[in-house]
């Protein structure tokens, strides 16, 4: 009856903030938790848990209620004792605490160790099971710098975000958008994943390979670590140009943005003139600087890729 209970609950919680409003003016938000944390049957534990991530979704007035009932505590706790099912729905309960927490709410949730105990328990994960693992650590990166610099230093968290990528599309999106906001915060931070053995070549070969949505997720990853750790040697650039020529030649925006960057970079930081040479190792790379300063619409591009095209013939 308790886990029935719980199920109708979670499904009434999930049906908008008014129903989220109207359950805890009911208490059914303190009977939840409180289930959650002191039930012994582990089927009625992950089916409370289901209802108590429904609770935390926003908007509703419940949201600063569990926090203040020790949820990330109960959170970083069971992670550690309950299954592998158990902790997809606790993690779910994260995704929305650090979605919409404030920075000292989402502070509260890393020093209970509840990001910690998922990392842990993420060997033990699927695919599919690790998305709202990936999730949170992603609100987490999306947060401060010391947030993310925080997690950075976490065992296991590079580890994860490699092994990720080359799984499913879905977790393989969910851990890119993960390393964009990593690169994107301290150089420390990037040093740290230029570091790991295997992550920038997984980057480049997502550029090289993968259809042109998943690799913009991966070109904001590499522009960073270029930008932000200050050097654009730090890549395989031989393996990256030929791709970001592609992206120029594109109907996106953003890639084409991306593209003239990257290329932008290489003339800028490498030395000898080898942004210019590597640009001519690629078949009709100045055909699709030049065909872009005919076609774009935005003068910026225009008079970035102008000067571009001027560096290249003189070199």
């Amino acid at each position: 009856i308790r886990n029935q209970a719980a199920w109708a609950l979670g499904n009434v919680a999930a049906e908008g903030p008014d129903a989220r409003s109207e359950m805890q003016a009911s208490g059914a938000v303190e009977a939840l938790v409180r289930l959650a944390g002191a039930e012994p049957d582990p089927e009625v534990v992950q089916t409370a848990w289901f209802a108590v991530s429904n609770l935390a979704r926003t908007p509703g007035s419940c949201f600063d209620a569990l926090f203040e009932l020790h949820v990330p505590q109960l959170v970083a706790q069971q992670a550690l004792a309950q299954s592998p099912g158990c902790v997809v729905e606790l993690a779910w309960v994260t995704v929305y605490l650090t979605a919409a927490g404030s920075t000292d709410q989402i502070d509260q949730l890393v020093e209970t160790g509840a990001a910690d105990a998922l990392l842990q328990r993420s060997a033990e994960l699927d695919s599919t099971q690790l998305i709202p693992v990936i999730r949170t650590l992603g609100n987490i990166a999306a947060g401060t710098d010391a947030q993310t610099h925080g997690l950075v230093g976490k065992a296991g968290f590079l580890d994860l975000l490699a092994r990720c990528i080359g799984l499913s599309r879905a977790v393989e999106k969910e851990a890119l958008w993960v390393l964009s906001n990593v690169t994107a915060a301290l150089k420390d931070d990037v040093d740290a994943v230029v570091a790991h053995s295997s992550l920038v070549d997984s980057l480049a070969r997502i550029v090289e390979t993968q259809t042109f949505d998943i690799k913009k997720e991966a070109a904001f990853s590499l522009l960073n670590i270029a930008i932000v750790g200050g050097n654009v040697r730090m890549l395989p650039n031989a393996r990256l140009v030929p791709a970001f020529v592609d992206f120029v030649r594109s109907h996106d925006e953003q890639l084409v943005r991306l593209g003239v960057q990257y290329i932008a970079l290489l003339f800028d930081q490498l030395p000898a003139r080898q942004g210019p040479e590597l640009l001519r190792g690629v078949d009709g790379a100045a055909d699709a600087l030049e065909t872009l300063v005919a076609v774009t619409d935005c003068d910026e591009t225009r008079s970035v890729v102008s000067a571009l095209i001027d560096d290249y013939y003189d070199a």
